[in-house]
């Protein structure tokens, strides 16, 4: 919108010039000897009148509206065009005289006889859309001024506009008030414009000639382009030169128009409307191509074109890029191809020629063709269709499809009806341009373009719409320039896209001819299968989102084509297996060539699930090197809801083949052969294996040469899964005979469990050495996460945009902000596309920006050593990829952990037996009926349903419940009686609490019953509870894959069990010290009551927080703050506990001011009670409320403080919220809550009071601390 604010920079893009040493503007035209001034001093707009315009009322001539401004630029572009002063007048009122007259028209211009000429209405940005649908469906403010003067040639809406990126835009919507005279004779039943002069018609007669006549034809240019001449109105033709590219504003209000026209004509099947649309992209680029200096792909208007007419042009541009683009025949027969091939007839040639045309024009247009959005089978429907089609045509016939820059357009349009409901056929999405341009820019491009002597291949082989490969072909075109000379369309040749679908491969087709990529090769093929234009080992680079969950597809295979894959051989039922993905990741392993770079977008299944993503990882541990892992939310895609793990790889060179090269080495060493350790120097990495799993090198190299296995836990463990083996038991079923005797089967079944340890050491081994091979650490990313879950507003920060399916915001939206707790309507930039965004993904105005994730990852490609930023740890680690496998379990499906392997559990030592839990109790996993509020009873007899909100940390019983489920629910759910333990398995990780009552309980307990009688019920408590179980319990939990505690992991734990009277001795001190805890706690408990009943007996005039306090909203740089005295609502306590220091260094340039004595609220869930009595000066998040005292001397503040620090204060906050999954208060709500108001020196005695009952309090929780601590120590010097 042109304001005051930009009006400067308006002024100088329309060549006006500043006078010296004033705050005054001055446009010259020599050819009219007049000029327009801009007063900034006076706020005024000064119009030459004194050569002939006239201004009817000054209205217009100040800064007051910003329609003015507009006016303004309006009447320049005219002077400019032209146009003389004399012939424009300013707010010129409507005479009387007819009906329904009346108003102040904006811009009246008479041509050179003095008859009005033109009618011009300004509208600013906001105003236009409303004020154009008036138009359409009354005529409104146009029609009512043209019926006061009935002469003027043509009426216009105009808006103009200022963008960010400081361009200005202007907007037309012309009527022609000039009957056709050539069309009215076409049908005697048309009224004109004259008829309803001669019959001196009002308005609404006018308008009905404009609408039944002319079908409200209108049209965006003919008044102010550079080929249209002064006193002209209208173009013969248009020309690719009156287009224009679209910008991320005009892009979203196409995708609500084409939006809003499907929903008016209730076209129901958006796949078939984006199909349809697809091709009059591609009739449209075609126009664009071939007929640049006179475009067909426009309606001409009612006067000078038909619906048959616009169809067949249509046609024909479609059959023309079919065929030049794809290569595909299209059927199409010209109507004067048929008008000509009359020619020969002679008995009643008319006749049978308008019989024969009638019969084409039925089967040619009344049938479902390239363009029928509706389902076209009769005249009717062909009409109800094409006026659909006129719509899209006009929508689309003034902006330029073909341009050098890769405009989003398409991009978005796909991403929209993606949202809105397009079918995910065969498990495919689309990728919104933010992630492919992250993935795009994390590639080693230059070092590719730069280093090869041949132009390198690349390939998308699920290319879907073309985001990577236009992209690509983007980002290599500088490197191209800079280190060749070779011609940019020869690399683009050597990209290769191929799609299953036919739809989407014409897609990505037009999309690479959009982006004036014309080279690239679309192949409409099954990537999975042979082909004659695509080799192996052929690809450098390979960008892929590939589908994934597809039943059947090895189905379309051949079986030579099936062989292709070693995966094929964990395929049992090709009818059944969807694990499509697994084979394209084996297909990328054949494509790419020896150090051939991908980047392949995988559901995060493909890291640990089992059976065949186990062979698939063992493809990508052998085949490629993995320099990172970058896993996304579930709000990357849209509604497709898919967590995603994007692999960055690199293929492992071929010459020599490594993984073959780790295969002998390994088995020489368990063959006994030595001889070639001297000439590979490589037996360190048995020893690096061996010291990383916890085994002793001399046993194990021992052990490799014929010895006893080694002492190591896990090979004790791998015997015991041997003897599980059906092999081993087979074998020990063998009935003993003369020939084969116990010593026989003793040495047979020792074979077996040695054969059986050495392959799974040998194994293990192997992929050891492939992983230490890894030539660079691997760069995890995780979008964030809030308590260990996804949270909307933090995923939305991290990725730069968020999904929108609200009418007339349908898509996707880019973000400016990345700051998650800024207010809502702050995060949308408008008019800015995806350049504006701001993620730590990427930087899109610089993609070198070593401050971003892809610049970390592109590093990794090139030196191995990437550095991570302080800014960037939050989503950033790297890990040795040795690390991120477990070689410690016997059951090794190489899973693949994000979060690093998990912690190494240091082994117990004490002076008494250490036994695991799964030895001195039952353990069992809780279980959940389903949907729960089915089961949930109001009942007093039902059974206890126990949660984890029925217990509290430091709690050492469960007494009670808050609700109850039905008998059946029971059935469904895990059992729990007095005196079993139960440990929560999620959230607050390893818990125990020791059950009172009877209950069930859900799958987010663990359940330890029937306890040894060999140890005390409360000893096992302590020791659960203490750091020797919790260190253990914790580290148990961690992981990529697993985040919870399961059976195994539980059963793994380890404790001392002393003798019985040992236990119960350390029980009795134990409870002594848990005693004085309780005594502390109830001391606390008391002194809040008493505060709560000191607030409760305070009188005084009630007021509103708002009255005695400031809401502040002061905005400073982060910059000038300490980070450690940054608040965010994630580091203010729970339950009025305060803050804890900030550590995180948050992605924000401004914070919200707060001083020595602010009261800070947390404005997000209000019921957590998060208040803070400010006692530093610093910056917080817009997401916490600081309040200020007005006036000390009235109110102190800590009295305040105190009287928000209430249950009921917080109460109050929750009685208006907005949102319920993430309730937030409102701040006039909060602001409402009324206090007492009491005297100074009242309030002095309650603020002593309170802060001697805090320092009780504080000094009890220290003393609570410290009892705890003694307790631990006391468990420690006895146990261990």
């Amino acid at each position: 919108m042109i304001k005051k604010e930009n009006l400067k920079q308006v002024l100088l893009a329309l060549d006006y010039i500043k006078k010296a040493h004033k705050e005054e503007y001055v446009k010259e035209w020599i050819s009219f000897d007049c000029c327009i001034t801009v007063d900034f001093k006076n706020e005024k707009i000064i119009y030459p009148e004194d050569k002939g315009m006239i201004i009817h009322r000054k209205t217009t001539c100040n800064f007051s509206e910003p329609e003015n401004f507009v006016v303004l630029e309006c009447i320049t572009s005219l002077l400019d065009k032209g146009y003389k002063p004399e012939h424009i007048e300013l707010e010129k009122p409507m005479p009387g005289g007819h009906d329904d007259t009346g108003g102040f028209c904006d811009i009246q211009v008479k041509d050179n006889t003095g008859k009005t000429f033109l009618l011009i209405e300004c509208k600013k940005e906001n105003e236009f859309e409303k004020f154009w649908k008036k138009t359409l469906a009354d005529g409104d403010q146009l029609f009512r001024y043209y019926n006061s003067y009935r002469s003027a040639q043509a009426l216009c809406l105009y808006m103009s506009d200022f963008t960010d990126d400081n361009k200005l835009k202007r907007y037309t919507n012309i009527i022609s008030m000039v009957d056709n005279e050539e069309y009215l004779q076409t049908d005697k039943s048309l009224k004109s414009f004259k008829d309803v002069q001669s019959e001196n018609g009002d308005k609404e007669d006018y308008f009905k000639v404009w609408k039944e006549t002319y079908q409200q034809d209108y049209a965006t240019s003919g008044i102010f382009e550079s080929d249209i001449d002064a006193y002209t109105v209208g173009k013969n033709k248009f020309t690719v030169d009156d287009l224009e590219e679209v910008d991320n504003d005009s892009i979203q209000k196409k995708y609500h128009e084409f939006a809003t026209i499907l929903r008016q004509h209730n076209v129901g099947s958006h796949e078939n409307a984006f199909d349809k649309l697809i091709n009059l992209f591609l009739a449209k680029i075609v126009d664009e191509t071939i007929n640049p200096s006179e475009l067909q792909f426009y309606w001409k208007g009612a006067a000078y074109d038909d619906y048959y007419s616009l169809q067949d042009r249509l046609q024909k541009l479609y059959k023309e890029g079919m065929e030049k683009f794809l290569g595909e025949q299209v059927t199409y027969i010209d109507q004067k191809q048929v008008s000509d091939a009359f020619h020969l007839f002679k008995n009643d040639p008319d006749a049978t020629k308008r019989t024969v045309l009638n019969y084409f024009k039925q089967l040619k247009f009344y049938t479902n063709s390239d363009f029928a959005f509706l389902d076209v089978h009769n005249e009717e429907l062909f009409y109800q269709n094409a006026v659909i089609l006129k719509k899209i045509v006009k929508m689309l016939e003034d902006i330029k499809l073909k341009t050098k820059e890769q405009n989003q357009f398409l991009g978005d349009l796909f991403e929209g009806f993606l949202d809105d409901g397009v079918k995910q056929s065969e498990g495919q999405f689309f990728t919104p341009l933010p992630i492919v341009k992250f993935l795009v820019s994390s590639l080693p491009l230059e070092e590719i373009i730069r280093d090869n002597s041949e132009i390198p291949k690349a390939i998308d082989y699920a290319c879907g719409a073309g985001h990577f490969l236009t992209e690509y072909a983007s980002a290599i075109k500088e490197y191209i320039e800079k280190y060749k000379k070779t011609p940019v369309s020869e690399y683009y040749k050597e990209i290769y896209g191929i799609e299953k679908e036919y739809r989407l491969s014409k897609v990505s087709k037009v999309s690479a001819f959009m982006y004036g990529q014309d080279d690239i090769q679309i192949i409409y093929a099954d990537a999975l299968a042979n082909n004659a234009r695509i080799f192996d080992s052929h690809f450098k680079v390979l960008i892929a989102n590939p589908p994934y969950s597809v039943k059947g597809f090895l189905e379309t295979l051949t079986d030579n084509e099936r062989s292709n894959y070693e995966l094929s051989a964990y395929v049992s039922d090709i009818s059944k297996n969807n694990s499509i993905e697994t084979f394209f990741i084996e297909r990328a392993k054949q494509l790419l060539a020896s150090d051939g770079v991908a980047a392949i977008i995988l559901p995060t299944s493909v890291l640990s699930n089992g059976n065949i993503y186990i062979a698939c990882r063992e493809i990508l541990l052998k085949y490629f090197e993995i320099v990172s892992i970058v896993e996304l939310g579930s709000g990357t895609f849209g509604k497709t809801g898919t967590s995603t793990a994007t692999l960055f790889l690199k293929r492992r060179n071929t010459n020599p083949d490594i993984s073959e090269h780790y295969l002998n080495r390994v088995n020489s060493w368990f063959n006994g052969d030595s001889t070639k350790d001297i000439v590979f120097d490589d037996t360190d990495y048995v020893l690096e294996y061996c010291e990383h799993c916890g085994i002793d090198f001399k046993e194990y190299t021992n052990w490799l040469k014929g010895s006893d296995h080694p002492t190591a836990d896990i090979f004790a463990e791998y015997e015991n899964r041997a003897q599980d083996n059906a092999k081993y038991k087979a074998i020990k079923k063998k009935k003993i005979t003369k020939k084969y005797t116990d010593t026989d089967k003793e040495a047979e079944l020792k074979t077996f469990i040695d054969t059986f340890i050495k392959d799974c050491e040998k194994e293990k081994l192997y992929y050891f050495l492939l992983c230490k091979n890894n030539s660079c650490p691997v760069v995890v990313v995780q979008s964030p996460k809030k308590a260990g879950k996804e949270d909307k507003n933090l995923t939305k920060a991290f990725l730069g945009y968020e999904w929108s399916g609200a009418k007339g915001s349908e898509g996707i939206k880019y973000l400016g902000v990345n700051n998650a707790e800024s207010d809502e309507d702050e995060l949308i930039v408008a008019n800015k596309g995806i350049k504006s965004i701001n993620t730590p993904l990427f930087d899109p105005i610089n993609i070198n920006n070593p401050n971003k994730i892809n610049h970390i990852i592109r590093e990794n490609f090139t030196t191995g050593s990437p550095v991570i930023p302080s800014d960037l740890a939050p989503y950033v680690n790297t890990y040795n990829l040795w690390d991120m496998l477990d070689f410690t379990r016997v059951d090794f499906d190489k899973a693949i952990r994000t979060s690093g392997i998990e912690s190494k559990i240091t082994p117990i030592e004490s002076k008494y037996p250490i036994v695991s839990v799964d030895k001195l109790a039952k353990i069992s996993r809780g279980a959940s009926p389903r949907p729960i509020e089915k089961f949930l009873t109001e009942d007093v007899n039902g059974i206890n349903w126990i949660k984890i909100g029925d217990v509290a940390v430091g709690e050492k019983y469960i007494t009670h419940t808050a609700e109850k489920i039905t008998n059946e629910g029971a059935e469904k759910s895990r059992r729990v009686k007095p005196g079993d333990f139960i440990v929560s398995n999620s959230m607050s990780v390893g818990r125990p609490y020791i059950s009172k009552i009877d209950g069930c309980i859900h799958d987010g307990w663990l359940l330890l019953s029937e306890i040894s009688s060999g140890i005390d019920t409360e000893y096992f408590y302590y020791v659960l509870s203490s750091e020797i179980a919790q260190k253990q319990l914790f580290d148990s939990a961690r992981g990529g894959v697993v985040k919870n505690l399961n059976i195994s992991r539980m059963s793994s734990i380890k404790i001392p069990v002393p003798p019985k009277s040992i236990q119960t001795s350390l029980v009795n001190q134990l409870n002594d010290i848990e005693n004085q805890i309780s005594s502390h706690k109830a001391t606390i408990n008391s002194l809040i009551a008493n505060q709560h009943a000191i607030m409760n007996t305070i009188s005084g005039d009630k007021v509103k927080i708002s009255s005695i306090t400031s809401y502040i909203t002061t905005r400073i740089n982060f910059s000038s703050i300490q980070a450690n005295k940054y608040i965010t609502t994630d580091n203010m306590l729970q339950s009025f506990g305060g803050i804890t220091e900030n550590t995180n260094i948050p992605n924000v340039d401004k914070v919200i001011e707060y001083k020595i004595g602010d009261i800070l609220v947390s404005n997000i869930r209000p019921y957590l009670k998060k208040i803070y009595f400010s006692t530093q000066d610093g910056g917080c998040s817009p997401d916490v409320l600081v309040f200020r005292v007005n006036d000390e001397k009235k109110v102190l503040p800590k009295y305040l403080y105190y009287l928000m620090r209430t249950d009921s204060f917080f109460e109050w906050a929750m009685s208006d919220v907005k949102g319920m999954k993430m309730p937030r208060g409102k701040k006039e709500t909060i602001s409402s809550y009324e206090v007492p108001l009491i005297p100074l020196d009242e309030q002095e005695k309650i603020v002593k009071l309170f802060e001697d009952n805090d320092r009780k309090i504080y000094e009890l929780q220290n003393k609570i601390t410290t009892l705890l601590s003694s307790q631990n120590n006391l468990i420690n010097q006895e146990l261990i």
